[in-house]
């Protein structure tokens, strides 16, 4: 089976479900992608260490993160 992977600017779009990740060609850009997925998952699965009220700004703040982290890639290795 052919996989469909992203185009050059879908991999970097700022919010991709699983599926969208594992269709990211390049392994280190998929490996950031997933990374924070993850941690955003954990974050909103950690209900007792996080209120609901610091949700958002903690989901921003991993967003920010991985967009930095996005461009640090693209920075050095396109």
């Amino acid at each position: 089976m052919k996989v469909d992977y992203l185009s050059e600017e879908e991999q970097f779009i700022k919010v991709l479900n699983q599926e969208e990740i594992s269709r990211i060609q390049n392994p280190e850009i998929r490996k950031i992608r997933e990374k924070y997925w993850r941690l955003q998952h954990e974050a909103f699965m950690n209900e007792r260490d996080i209120p609901d009220s610091e949700l958002g700004k903690v989901s921003k703040e991993l967003i920010r993160q991985e967009q930095e982290e996005l461009q640090r890639f693209k920075n050095t290795k396109i």
